[in-house]
């Protein structure tokens, strides 16, 4: 059942209309749809990735505004969520876990769906959004597809159905195996069902007065990798290649707290409950990834399908993020959890009527531009609270400048990115300087080897971390 169903039955919300008429009117702004994928890290065509088969997202993508050095503020979906929907950056004690909550971390926050409705938007989330869905900002969505809708994990196979019943009745047992593929009706899957709400929205909103914020979250490619049987078969698993990297180099100097353990991962049928994964366990994840890609890569391609046929991609801003990127067996690793590039860097593409000229962007950016440049493509007032800076001039203009640096974190390590440098340090308690990694991503772009500890690397070092102090955030000790 959804939460409401106030646009179906074509009630107005009328809470706004003062801030509303100061601002431009219903005709004048522009809709937004906002796509988050789980766990989708640029792992597309048009990033370059030619392994990967997503036409719908690489054709929509040349019409678009391509960021190429996008990143999350924390490899996590929870906090990483909760951070760009307030605007708001991770602290030493906020926004930092994957049960992070709003109302919890940051209960005076404007979240960005608060602010469209105050501002006479009509807003809905489909799917998943929010890690969680009773936080309290829950109220300022008209209406609600929750993402889990009883089902197992989207499993659907015996196997896996019996192995989650197990373990749900006991508190026992693994659940089922990190991947499934099977000849079952697409439309008995998650992700075909939201796009699918998400469509019927569409055509719905057409027809109303009042611009809207739509907001559609897919599970895929988030684990376990659940796919319909033809998107497993796009893939040749024979062909199916593991990281150059996938055996730490010798001397790489890297910290061990800089690498996840994988924890999520191991919770799953098929995987061992300690040290590596064998070569073909590791080529079937790759191969579960890319068809989860794929999948939602289709459902994708329906919904904005849908906006064109219905004429409302004339006057919406599309914004398609994944909400952080993912280790796909670089340095061994897996899932997400750490602070190295694989796990910040993040797809990040906007179609908007703003763009003339459409390109790709080598400015970097941060998840927290997100909420103000949604802001100022719909002109509406940006609450006083956001932390980032609005994309907006870099889709008016392939010229245009940003701040040019981004600040991530996972655990106690803060991370500071500019040029080609991803400097990190670790502090304690106290503030102390307890451990320090940087990578130049101008001869080593895999991160293979951390030069924090070569003398010739003192000043750029020093330098980095002045920054990152400057720009944690001015709520930093919080």
């Amino acid at each position: 059942m959804y939460k409401r169903n106030l646009i179906l039955t074509g009630l107005a919300v009328t809470a706004s209309i003062n801030v509303w008429s100061q601002q431009k009117t219903n005709h004048d702004r522009q809709n937004i749809l906002f796509i988050v994928c789980d766990d989708l890290r640029p792992e597309l065509g048009c990033y370059g990735r030619k392994q990967i088969k997503s036409p719908n997202i690489d054709r929509w993508a040349t019409q678009s505004v391509l960021f190429d050095r996008a990143y999350c503020n924390i490899a996590v979906s929870g906090a990483s969520r909760a951070s760009l929907l307030t605007g708001l950056r991770p602290t030493k004690n906020l926004l930092q876990a994957w049960n992070a909550r709003t109302d919890v971390d940051v209960p005076d926050a404007v979240t960005i769906q608060k602010c469209f409705r105050d501002a006479g938007y009509i807003t809905i989330a489909n799917g998943k959004i929010y890690h969680h869905q009773d936080e309290a900002s829950m109220k300022y969505w008209d209406d609600v597809m929750p993402p889990v809708p009883g089902t197992a994990m989207g499993y659907h196979s015996d196997e896996n159905l019996a192995l989650m019943q197990k373990q749900q009745k006991t508190g026992k047992g693994r659940r089922g195996y990190f991947y499934e593929h099977g000849d079952f009706p697409e439309k008995d899957y998650l992700d075909w069902q939201i796009a699918d709400k998400s469509i019927q929205d569409l055509k719905k909103l057409k027809k109303q007065e009042k611009p809207f914020f739509l907001a559609v979250g897919f599970i895929r490619p988030h684990l376990p990798f659940v796919v319909p049987q033809k998107y497993w078969d796009m893939y040749d698993h024979s062909k199916i290649e593991i990281p150059e990297n996938y055996i730490l180099k010798p001397g790489n100097n890297i910290p061990e707290r800089a690498l996840t353990n994988w924890s999520e991962l191991r919770a799953y049928s098929g995987i061992p409950e300690q040290g590596p994964l064998d070569e073909e366990t590791a080529k079937l994840m790759i191969h579960g990834y890319y068809a989860s890609v794929s999948f939602v890569d289709a459902q994708i391609g329906r919904l904005l399908k849908t906006l064109k046929e219905e004429g409302l991609d004339k006057n919406t801003t599309v914004v398609l993020i994944g909400d952080h990127g993912w280790n796909l067996g670089e340095h061994g690793t897996w899932c997400k959890h750490s602070i190295m590039n694989t796990c910040l860097h993040s797809t990040l593409i906007i179609n908007s009527p703003e763009i003339k000229t459409p390109h790709r962007c080598e400015q970097i950016v941060e998840f927290v531009d997100l909420y103000p440049t949604m802001c100022d493509a719909a002109g509406i007032e940006r609450p006083a609270q956001l932390e980032g800076t609005s994309l907006l001039p870099l889709l008016k203009s392939p010229e245009a400048k940003t701040k040019g640096y981004g600040v991530s974190r996972w655990a106690n390590g803060f991370t500071f990115i500019q040029d080609q440098y991803f400097y990190t340090e670790w502090r304690d308690k106290d503030e102390r300087i307890i451990e320090r990694m940087l990578f130049d991503h101008s001869n080593d772009g895999d991160e293979n080897y951390n030069v924090a500890g070569k003398e010739e690397n003192k000043a750029i070092i020093e330098e980095l971390s002045k920054k990152l102090l400057e720009n944690r955030g001015d709520n930093y000790e919080k």
